[in-house]
C-alpha cells in the first residue's frame, strides 16, 4: 500500500504544479510537468491497488486471512487474492520447528536438577486458523514452553536422581508423551521421537556424592579381586601340599616293598653332585649302597 499513499501525494503534487504554472504565466511552463506528474500518480495508485490484492504464500507457510481482524479461513502456499483495506493475511509456518529449553525440577529424592531438552514440532497446517485464533503468532512462549515445564516436573518428580540416569530412555519417552498430549489440545504437533534431553544437571553436592560412591565401588571391586587372589593361592598352596604328601606316601610303600634300596640308590643319583664316593653306609649297619655294582647292573 506504500505505492498508494506515494501516488496520493504525487497526484497531489501534479495540482500544486499547476497552480504555480497560473501564478508564473507563460514564463515557466508547468503544464506539460503537472500532466507527467499527474499520470504518473495515476500510474502509481492503481498499480499500488492492484499489488495491494495478491498475496504470495511462500513455501512452509499458510496464509490465515482475516476481514477487518476476525479470522475467515486459511491460505495454501502459493498466490492468492484478497480486497485492499477489507482483508488481511497474517503468515504461520507449518514447517519442522526446534524449541530449545530448560528446567528445573525436584526429583523422587529432593535432588534438585536441571534438565535441559530440544523439541521438534509442527503445526497442524489444517488448523492454522484455530491456533491463530486461540493464541496468536507467539505460540511457542505462550504454550510451548509452559507445557515443557510441566510435563518435566511431573515426570521428574517420579523417579530419584541416580533413576533418571539409569532409566533415561523412560524419562524421555514419558516426558514426549505428556507433552505431546498437552500440545496436541493446541492443534501443536510433536515429530515423532521429537525429544532429545540433551543434559541432567544436578547439584555440586550430589555429585561429590556420585563421585565418592563411584569411588568406593572401585576400591570394592579392588579388594574383590585382592581376596579371589588371595583365595586362589592358597587352593594352589593346598594342592601342591597334596601332592607332594601323596609323593611321600607312595615313595614310602615303595620303601616298604621288595627293592626299597634300589628306590632310595634312584634318589640319591637324582640328586648326586658328581662329588660323592662310591659307598655310603650308616653307623652300625656296614654298607648300604654299593653305586659300582649299581651302575654295573644298570
Amino acid at each position: 500500500m506504500g505505492f498508494v499513499w506515494l501516488g496520493l501525494i504525487t497526484f497531489m503534487v501534479s495540482f500544486m504544479l499547476k497552480r504555480f504554472h497560473k501564478e508564473t504565466g507563460d514564463n515557466i511552463n508547468l503544464r506539460p510537468w503537472a500532466w507527467a506528474t499527474r499520470i504518473l500518480a495515476i500510474i502509481m495508485i492503481v498499480g499500488g491497488l492492484l499489488s495491494a490484492t495478491i498475496v504470495i504464500v511462500p513455501a512452509g507457510y499458510r496464509g490465515v486471512k482475516m476481514r477487518f481482524g476476525a479470522v475467515r479461513g486459511t491460505m495454501n502456499e502459493g498466490i492468492g487474492f484478497i480486497t485492499p483495506y477489507v482483508n488481511s493475511v497474517e503468515l504461520m509456518e507449518v514447517r519442522t520447528q526446534k524449541e530449545s529449553s530448560e528446567a528445573t525440577a525436584a526429583s523422587k529424592d529432593l535432588q534438585i536438577v536441571t534438565t535441559s531438552l530440544a523439541l521438534n514440532f509442527h503445526i497442524d497446517p489444517a488448523r492454522v486458523g484455530n491456533l491463530y485464533k486461540s493464541v496468536g503468532t507467539d505460540y511457542k512462549s505462550r504454550i510451548i514452553d509452559p507445557a515443557v515445564q510441566e510435563s518435566i516436573k511431573m515426570i521428574t518428580a517420579q523417579y530419584t536422581a541416580e533413576e533418571l540416569i539409569k532409566h533415561r530412555a523412560a524419562v524421555k519417552a514419558g516426558v514426549e508423551e505428556d507433552i505431546t498430549k498437552r500440545l496436541r489440545v493446541y492443534d501443536v504437533i510433536v515429530e515423532p521421537s521429537g525429544l532429545s534431553i540433551t543434559n541432567f544437571n544436578f547439584s555440586s553436592e550430589f555429585n561429590a556424592a556420585i563421585e565418592a560412591k563411584q569411588v568406593a565401588q572401585q576400591e570394592a571391586e579392588k579388594q574383590k579381586y585382592i581376596l579371589q587372589k588371595a583365595e586362589l593361592e592358597r587352593q594352589t598352596e593346598v594342592t601342591k601340599a597334596k601332592g607332594a604328601a601323596e609323593a611321600a606316601k607312595l615313595n614310602a610303600m615303595a620303601l616298604q616293598a621288595q627293592g626299597g634300596s634300589k628306590v632310595l640308590a634312584r634318589e640319591w643319583i637324582e640328586k648326586w653332585d658328581g662329588h660323592v664316593p662310591t659307598v655310603s653306609g650308616g653307623a652300625g649297619n656296614g654298607v648300604i649302597i654299593d653305586i659300582n655294582s649299581l651302575l654295573g647292573n644298570r
